[in-house]
């Protein structure tokens, strides 16, 4: 977009600002497409925002200046969430995310097989829909949880609200697609822990920025399904742990990722950029 509005930008002598989210500056089509595109956006943009460290570190090395980059992640109303006790809610694991193949639901679910193997008390919801919802149930039966896995389908976000509240913890497989697609930051991990929930997920994008492994949460290589299982499975042994990681995680989004912050940051920049063109 920020391509398509430069020149009408510069005619109308308005400062341009590009806000990039994840398959803009990942996925290799996309980034073919723009080849030559691209460089000429960032010489007209005032700014450009990345919602990851790991976005900013590649917007570098596709020649975005760094004196116009600037990190602003997503943020979470947190007066919307908490309420989450997993020290005391049932080992229950919750999933949100559409079944994509950045998310790798089927990752999720093996890992949640193994660690079902070793601790049969252990369930999973998962909310959300995809072109992967097929067959993920179909998986679910193969691997012999079907008994064990709820999915939910699309739901309105009281829902979520509810079933984050109610869970043990969250997890989240994601994972760099075949076509290069890759996640920005993942808001449902942002309102995972801002409703107090320890996240098992992967090192991935703008992920570790967010999860601080051992103290909000656990954090895999993708593809390590058995990493994952293990952190699940120790999570349903431990609801101690559970309890500390979540209140740890709460902390950490109320201080580093509200809304508040995140919006009060992205109105500093525009401000910036409207005051260096009227001077």
């Amino acid at each position: 977009m920020g391509v398509s509005v430069g020149e009408a930008c510069s005619r109308a002598a308005v400062p341009l600002i590009v806000h990039f989210h994840g398959y803009d500056a990942s996925v290799h089509s996309v980034l073919e497409q723009h080849t030559k595109t691209y460089p000429v956006m960032f010489k007209q943009a005032a700014a450009i925002i990345a919602v990851s460290r790991t976005m900013q570190k590649k917007l570098l090395t596709l020649g975005a200046p760094a004196e116009k980059l600037y990190y602003n992640p997503y943020g979470v109303d947190c007066e919307k969430f908490g309420g989450a006790d997993p020290g005391s809610a049932p080992p229950t694991f919750i999933a949100v995310g559409r079944f994509t193949e950045k998310k790798a639901p089927q990752i999720t679910l093996s890992a949640f097989a193994q660690a079902y193997q070793l601790r049969p008390d252990a369930r999973l919801r998962m909310i959300g829909e995809g072109p992967l919802l097929e067959e993920c149930k179909s998986l679910a039966e193969q691997l012999g949880i079907s008994g064990a896995v709820t999915f939910l389908g699309g739901q309105p976000p009281e829902v979520v609200r509810r079933e984050l509240r109610q869970s043990r913890g969250f997890v989240q497989h994601s994972v760099e697609s075949s076509t290069g697609d890759s996640e920005g930051t993942p808001v449902s991990i942002l309102e995972a822990g801002a409703t107090g929930l320890p996240v098992v997920s992967t090192r991935h994008a703008g992920i570790p920025d967010v999860v601080i492994e051992g103290e909000t949460g656990f954090l895999v290589d993708e593809w390590d399904a058995a990493g994952m299982a293990r952190y699940i499975s120790r999570l349903v042994a431990e609801p101690a742990l559970a309890r500390q990681l979540g209140l740890a995680a709460r902390k950490r989004i109320q201080q580093h990722f509200s809304e508040e912050q995140q919006l009060g940051n992205l109105w500093r920049i525009i401000e910036s950029c409207i005051m260096e063109k009227d001077i």
